[in-house]
């Protein structure tokens, strides 16, 4: 289906370039294509009365017109009629490229709406992210829950780390909302991914094991390799040891104490003069395995009371 749909997009633009072209033939450019001035390049000129000279641009940033460029190459045209927008420079050729695809023609879909407002708001220049909700979802074309969307992720990551008051008051939640999103850190780091990218890392996020999990898996670990084979310890013998344990558990310097008293020494055979020499303690995280491994294997005995 992937493979359906390139085939059908690349079939859709070439049609596309393949009617402007015909018509640009027949009736000429009819669309001026826009335009905003480059930073690079020009000259400064100086009007008759002028105290000051102007800059006159020779290099610009197309943002809307693609399509009539290439269909204006392929009739073999050499020159285009360009509007010039007010600005100068990326940035806002960047916005004037964002308002001039908001047209019903050749419109983005949904998804690149929300993607293309996504990247307004990851922009060094701050407009979109002091705009209210309202007034940015009708410049970029999406719906105001979307534009919420961004917003109330964006604050639970600042959250998160520490600098965003859960529960301040509305006007200073606001303060510290784009306090956080102006630090470069945040910004320039949101500006690389897209939305869909940013929600999936979150969603990841949560899903990681909490510490409560964990320490359900260590406890259900022990218990299943204690009282895994009937018989091998008495059920009494076992509670009241994990009784103690507990106890030496709750030292201050519980993890030490324990790990130095109680980790396991694997045997291992003897070796040959062609053999490595073996016979290092096993490392702790791999500790529920070599005891589930020497427990189908046989008996065996571990240091301490158990």
């Amino acid at each position: 289906m992937q493979k359906y749909k390139e085939h059908s997009d690349a079939k859709r633009y070439k049609d596309h370039i393949n009617q402007l072209t015909r018509s640009i033939k027949a009736q000429g450019q009819q669309v001026p294509m826009k335009v905003v001035a480059a930073e690079e390049g020009g000259t400064y000129e100086l009007a008759p009365g002028a105290d000051r000279p102007h800059h006159v641009p020779t290099r610009f940033w197309l943002v809307d017109g693609h399509h009539r460029l290439e269909a204006l190459k392929k009739a073999g045209a050499a020159e285009a009629l360009v509007e010039v927008l007010p600005g100068r420079g990326f940035a806002d050729a960047l916005d004037a490229a964002r308002l001039a695809n908001q047209q019903i023609i050749q419109a983005l879909s949904p998804l690149e709406r929300t993607e293309n407002a996504w990247s307004a708001f990851n922009q060094e220049r701050d407009t979109y992210r002091k705009m209210n909700v309202k007034e940015a979802a009708a410049l970029l074309g999406v719906s105001e829950n979307t534009i919420k969307r961004f917003r109330d992720a964006v604050r639970q990551e600042g959250i998160n780390a520490g600098k965003i008051d859960r529960d301040a008051p509305r006007d200073k939640a606001e303060q510290q909302l784009q306090a956080y999103w102006q630090r470069k850190t945040t910004w320039r780091r949101l500006s690389i991914i897209t939305w869909r990218m940013f929600q999936k890392q979150r969603q990841d996020g949560g899903k990681r094991t909490s510490a409560a999990a964990l320490k359900h898996v260590v406890k259900m670990a022990v218990v299943q390799v204690l009282f895994g084979v009937e018989g091998r310890y008495d059920h009494k013998a076992v509670v009241a040891a994990l009784e103690e344990l507990g106890r030496e558990a709750g030292r201050p310097d519980g993890a030490a104490y324990l790990e130095a008293k109680y980790k396991p020494k694997v045997h291992q055979p003897e070796t040959t003069d062609d053999d490595e020499s073996v016979g290092e303690d096993v490392d702790h995280h791999q500790m529920g395995l070599e005891i589930a491994r020497i427990h189908a294997e046989g008996p065996f005995r571990v240091p301490g009371d158990l």
